[in-house]
């Protein structure tokens, strides 16, 4: 009977990340955010070891940047060296941030650490016992962009239970990553391959089952964009079937969350809900993004007074001290739908002309002087299109507040 086999599947560590637009968390927090790759990697050494697997793979975008640090390079020593005293192998491919081309130094790692060095696709073959168990396939960016479909090129190898394949790339097109590598499942499935192993996409997905065909995301989030449990998966097989458990890695959570000020008046009515909704995510540090909904017109008067600014401040102010920490990065605060829709439905020219012209708005036209600043666009992050577009809305709401100081009646 051919043995089992278990092993871990992550991908793009992103080690080293300089978490753009965090910076201006308190450097406590901040210094805490920037180690979080590291304890994300520390996190998967120790997982591997409870779990005595018999291999880990990192399918591309180990280190965030190609120039990285010796700091990095050196964390993901240890985390071999660790790795290689309980007979671990590491299987390593390079991706799109970490291409080859890129590295400037090598150090010595331990046998246990094997590595794509080409961008052919190639097979390395894991034994156990002193026999061929899996073919391992896989290739690394020689540059940082690889456009050509590189899943055709992968083959199952004769004289081995399991096949593996490491890809990282993209599933036909993403409006979050830049496409590369790009396939179609079908040119997947066409391969007598057992398990897929993808990489590039930071969102956690399983593609298909049979065969397995797995994104794990990336193992810590580091914007808005990448929120709630970050990690890997650990995956168990037998010639019968294929047993995913995803395992979070994290140190710190992205999230996202709505408070509903639906009767609310006063400021320490706010305070008391988001003290009731953050009471319900004890147990973990949170970098918090927060909506408030259904703000009456007092509310958002306030708001745009610059006095729920001082509700959030008192909040986090009384985060700093804690080990399990829930800092609001950022807030804001829609009123209610039905003075919106009183609004919009104004027979004022101005005021429809306004509204309409918001609806033409080129963000990218608006931002290129910013984005063009030789200093300003070292610390800009890439919008998303939900983003720009959250923007606008909240730049809308500003205006028609400076305009008729709050929403009221048409009159």
């Amino acid at each position: 009977m051919t043995e089992r086999i278990k092993f871990i599947h992550s991908a793009d560590l992103h080690l080293d990340s300089p978490f753009k637009g965090m910076s201006t968390l308190p450097n406590a927090l901040y210094q805490e955010l920037k180690s979080s790759t590291f304890k994300a990697l520390d996190n998967l050494v120790d997982l591997a070891i409870d779990e005595a697997v018999d291999f880990v793979l990192i399918v591309g975008d180990l280190f965030d940047q190609s120039l990285r640090s010796v700091y990095a390079e050196m964390q993901f020593l240890l985390a071999c060296e660790k790795l290689a005293g309980a007979e671990i192998s590491v299987y390593l491919s390079h991706g799109n941030h970490d291409y080859l081309k890129g590295r400037t130094r090598t150090l010595t790692f331990p046998d246990n650490l094997h590595v794509f060095e080409s961008d052919q696709v190639e097979c390395k073959v894991f034994h156990k016992n002193s026999q061929p168990l899996v073919g391992i396939h896989g290739f690394s960016y020689a540059e940082q962009a690889v456009l050509e479909n590189k899943a055709i090129e992968f083959e199952p190898i004769e004289g081995v239970p399991y096949q593996i394949a490491m890809l990282h790339g993209s599933a036909g097109q993403s409006d979050e990553h830049a496409t590369y590598a790009p396939f179609q499942l079908g040119d997947l499935r066409a391969k007598a391959i057992d398990y897929w192993a993808l990489g590039h996409i930071h969102k956690r997905e399983v593609l298909a089952t049979e065969p397995a065909i797995v994104y794990p995301g990336n193992t810590q989030g580091r914007s808005s964009k990448e929120l709630g449990e970050k990690g890997c998966y650990l995956v168990e097989m037998d010639q019968r079937e294929t047993k995913l458990n995803f395992k979070s890695l994290h140190e710190i959570q992205f999230e996202k969350e709505t408070i509903d000020l639906k009767g609310d008046q006063n400021l320490d009515q706010v305070y008391q809900r988001i003290q009731a909704e953050l009471s319900e995510l004890t147990g973990r540090k949170s970098i918090l993004f927060m909506t408030f909904i259904n703000a009456s017109a007092q509310l958002v008067e306030l708001y745009h007074q610059g006095e729920f600014d001082e509700i959030i401040e008192l909040h986090n102010e009384q985060q700093e001290g804690e080990s399990l920490w829930m800092w609001i990065q950022e807030f804001k605060v829609e009123q209610e739908k039905e003075a919106i829709d009183s609004l919009l439905k104004t027979r004022d020219p101005f005021m429809k002309q306004l509204l309409e012209q918001f609806n033409d708005v080129d963000f990218n036209e608006i931002a290129k002087d910013l984005a063009r600043h030789r200093h300003a666009k070292k610390f800009l992050p890439e919008f998303s299109e939900e983003e720009q577009a959250e923007m606008i809305q909240e730049a809308k709401e500003l205006a028609l507040y400076q305009l008729i100081g709050g929403v009221n009646d048409e009159d």
